[in-house]
């Protein structure tokens, strides 16, 4: 997707200082990557490469590369012995939020259960970071409770959480799904959802931000949350609509944060947000 339409959709510049973000690891330091197949894996390993850094092990990754299976702990136990990371990436997961209410286990298992196992057998020192989503602010579905749950574990482990908002050139995303509609024919559309969107230079920006940095839950500043309808009609201004209602699983209106969230710090020219918690731990 060029950057014009990226921003048109995101209804702002990309933020440089996360597009431009590069990992600052020692030379003795270990990244595990797990689920790094998808589009923000795939988009973490260059950058890491164009930083010079070389020494993390993807998973899941098309062609000869580990292949780890979170919600087995045997395979995950067995791959933190041969591999001994410093930090976990921990990509892996049930991202679809409709499937989530007809699976609900198997969305549990990868994204809870799963980070679970990744905790209890983190070697000594290590660290895991976790990527998020907006919709474990105030949860209404399945796939939002898991990864809140899994936030909570992480953070109580001393690890750190990257809560990403809807990143726009992800596969599966919306827009390809518009734009492979026959021109003659009308897009379906649900106009009354509104959402958060970041760019994947900006998602995969923030995620090297939360490995460089002291832990903690961080987000994408994105301020702007957009009406579904506007941007089909920015997008698409001569294109019929086929009006829909939002599916199970798609919850109306979205959250930047939680009620129980507050903001602790900005980072970067305030691109990136430290959000605290009223139930996070605190030291007695």
């Amino acid at each position: 997707m060029d950057i014009e339409k990226v921003e048109t959709i995101l209804g702002r510049k990309v933020l440089s200082d996360l597009s431009e973000a590069e990992y600052k690891g020692k030379s003795d330091e270990k990244l595990l990557i797990t689920g790094a197949g998808g589009s923000i894996g795939q988009e973490l390993i260059k950058r890491l490469n164009n930083s010079g850094f070389k020494n993390f092990l993807p998973t899941d990754v098309d062609g000869d590369f580990e292949k780890l299976d979170v919600t087995n702990e045997n395979e995950v136990k067995n791959l933190f012995e041969s591999y001994s990371p410093t930090k976990v990436i921990n990509l892996a997961g049930a991202k679809h939020a409709p499937e989530g209410e007809l699976t609900s286990w198997n969305t549990l298992n990868i994204n809870t259960i799963g980070t679970l196992h990744l905790i209890n057998n983190l070697p000594k020192n290590s660290k895991i970071i976790l990527t998020s989503t907006c919709k474990s602010a105030n949860p209404e579905v399945v796939y939002g409770a898991s990864k809140l749950i899994a936030e909570r574990m992480v953070l109580n482990s001393g690890g750190s959480v990257s809560r990403f908002f809807n990143v726009v050139e992800t596969s599966g995303n919306v827009f390809t799904i518009w734009d492979e509609v026959n021109e003659n024919l009308p897009i379906d559309l649900a106009p009354t959802c509104e959402r958060y969107f970041i760019s994947i230079q900006e998602a995969v920006g923030l995620l090297i931000f939360t490995l460089n940095n002291e832990p903690g839950r961080f987000l994408v500043n994105t301020v702007n949350i957009t009406n579904m309808g506007d941007l089909a009609n920015r997008l698409y201004p001569d294109r019929k609509k086929n009006i829909i209602e939002p599916r199970r699983g798609d919850r109306l209106s979205e959250k930047f944060i939680s009620t129980s969230e507050s903001v602790e710090k900005y980072y970067l020219n305030n691109s990136v947000v430290k959000v605290k918690s009223i139930h996070d731990y605190k030291k007695i």
